[in-house]
């Protein structure tokens, strides 16, 4: 067993009822399989085989991708922007007052309200978050196992096909004043390229009552300052933003990164 594993089994075990099979779990399940992981102290998540499901339960619970740590409070209210199974969204439902998460896809949407509906503080949306209200053409991957890479952006992008569909969006500044959020504690955010649309286009109004972004970058064409994370990085520091960045080690212009209000 890989270290990696060892340091997984050893998180699921602290966390989980049945930490062995949900590793089990991990590769090669049929598509109509599903596990539950049963936690201690929170309602079970269910994860789809064949899917990225038990990619983004890792990244999430076991690895602390968004490095929430210990930092959540019961006064935030968080927005998960690109919410797909729920897997952000159940993270952090018990230890905030308020999380509201938007996705477009009505087969990762059907499976977030699933994984979701035991958060009474949970408000989910149908829809995407985009540069501007309407609708949106989302490309659709080219594989079963990518259910993570539901793009609009599907230039040079070798994970989506050509075939997409068109969902309902709404820009930031709507979902701001559609829920009344007077102050964002924390925005999740990973929306395969649409991060840079979504945030260049909310009024400075809006950016204002954001404190914490945490987030996936991605690369988008054509090539722009604000699409490339130096110039986004540059443009969030201008607005006050204090930014970490994680990149990829083989892919250019992808990774993480974190801003939080100096």
């Amino acid at each position: 067993m890989r270290l990696a594993d060892v340091r997984d089994y050893l998180a699921l075990r602290r966390i989980a009822e049945n930490p062995l099979e949900v590793l089990r779990f991990r590769k090669g399940q049929p598509l109509d399989s599903e596990l539950q992981v049963r936690f201690r102290s929170r309602p079970a998540l269910y994860l789809r085989g064949g899917r990225a499901d038990f990619h983004m339960f890792n990244r999430i619970f076991l690895r602390d991708e968004y490095r929430l740590g210990s930092s959540l409070t019961k006064e935030w209210c968080v927005l998960d922007l690109g919410g797909n199974v729920g897997m952000f969204s159940a993270r952090v439902a018990p230890d905030v007052g308020r999380v509201i998460v938007y996705e477009p896809m009505p087969e990762n949407f059907e499976r977030l309200t699933a994984n979701t509906e035991g958060y009474p503080n949970v408000v989910r949306n149908q829809a995407a978050v985009s540069g501007s209200d309407g609708t949106l053409d989302i490309f659709l991957p080219a594989s079963d196992k990518l259910t993570g890479v539901y793009s609009a952006h599907p230039e040079g992008n070798e994970l989506v096909t050509n075939e997409s569909v068109t969902v309902d969006a709404v820009a930031l500044d709507t979902v701001f004043e559609q829920h009344s959020i007077e102050t964002c504690d924390l925005m999740k955010i990973d929306v395969e390229g649409a991060e840079f649309e979504i945030l260049g286009e909310a009024s400075p109004a809006t950016l204002d009552r954001i404190l914490r972004i945490h987030g996936e970058y991605h690369d988008v064409s054509p090539a722009t300052p604000r699409n490339r994370i130096e110039g986004f990085v540059a443009w969030l520091e201008s607005l006050g933003f204090h930014v970490d960045v994680d990149a990829h080690r083989r892919k250019p212009n992808h990774g993480m990164f974190f801003a939080r209000r100096r």
